[in-house]
């Protein structure tokens, strides 16, 4: 049995924010198999010396001299640092070099480049999330670990998932403009597809933006932020998923909906399609007639790519294999 330290380096404000549920995921599956997982909480005394892992999600330049303090008493540091790139290899490897600590000169990728010494490894997410930690961070290879994530908890009944509802479906924090919903409501008003929508809206202000793009449409719906369950029966009963995000690290929601039997309409930027191998409709989340005609495709039967996607899913990305990464990681 391991004893594991999850610490987060930045503010996280919302309870469905993406990186709080891939640390609290990690947390169960590493518990389920038996090893002891610590949520720190910095106004409470730690034994740091009794942990065997003590893994940052995200990082920034006050971290940088944690790390540097924590190292010398226990040096089972490991970093997941959640780079969801939307600018290039280059520019990123420019921003890790520009910082000088002594004028408190630094960004965020500059503290993630001078860390390296101080910690065992990064845990990535995909193939592209490494590239951009070698390449643009310049970090060793033999430091990075590639730790995909799960989607988590297996259907509730898998039988029950076929026929599907002819309508496509949307999960995520709404109004953040990397998501790109205006363009999925703009394709969907265009297309005449039926498209629901699920999720977060922060404040009035947020509700009423969304609102003015779909209340003149009869064919979309927001149906509200949804419990675990409410969730699971909508996936089941959606015969699309589209995640046309601008940028998108991995797109949790997208796998989860996998699992359940949707076809996937998805970003052809980034890391996400890695986890499809070739079995989603990729579209440019720049051009609303692509998301369109993606979703609709999908929506036909044109190309289909269930049971096998789901199958495939399911044994990729298992919690069982995804927990067996992270913790040879660790060990």
């Amino acid at each position: 049995m391991m004893k594991i330290a999850f610490i987060f380096s930045a503010a996280i404000m919302t309870p469905t924010n993406g990186i709080k549920s891939q640390a609290f995921t990690w947390k169960r599956m590493l518990e389920t198999c038996g090893h002891q997982v610590d949520m720190i909480n910095q106004w409470d005394g730690n034994d740091w010396q009794s942990y065997n892992a003590i893994c940052f999600f995200l990082f920034n330049y006050p971290m940088l001299e944690f790390v540097k303090v924590l190292s010398k008493t226990n040096p089972n540091i490991f970093i997941a640092p959640i780079i969801d790139p939307h600018y290039s290899v280059r520019r990123l490897n420019l921003m890790s070099h520009w910082g000088c600590a002594k004028l408190k000169l630094t960004n965020e990728y500059y503290a993630l480049r001078q860390c390296e010494e101080y910690v065992k490894g990064f845990l990535v997410r995909s193939n592209y999330e490494q590239l951009y930690v070698k390449e643009g961070l310049g970090i060793q290879e033999d430091k990075i670990f590639k730790v995909p994530l799960s989607y988590g908890r297996e259907p509730k009944d898998p039988q029950s998932l076929f026929p599907k509802e002819n309508f496509c479906l949307h999960v995520s924090l709404l109004a953040d403009p990397r998501k790109n919903v205006k363009r999925l409501v703009e394709a969907a008003a265009k297309y005449g597809f039926e498209l629901k929508l699920a999720g977060r809206l922060r404040n009035d202000k947020e509700r009423s933006l969304i609102h003015s793009w779909i209340d003149r449409l009869d064919n979309v719906e927001y149906l509200g932020q949804l419990s675990d369950d409410e969730l699971e029966n909508t996936y089941s009963r959606a015969k699309v998923f589209a995640l046309p995000s601008t940028f998108e690290g991995v797109g949790l929601v997208a796998l989860e909906a996998a699992r359940r039997g949707c076809e996937i309409v998805l970003t052809n930027h980034g890391g996400p399609k890695e986890y499809y191998n070739g079995m989603a409709k990729l579209v440019d989340a720049n051009d609303i007639d692509d998301i369109g005609s993606g979703v609709m495709t999908m929506l036909e039967g044109t190309e289909s790519y269930q049971p096998r996607l789901m199958e495939y899913i399911g044994k990729e990305y298992s919690e069982d294999r995804c927990i067996e990464l992270l913790a040879n990681a660790f060990k």
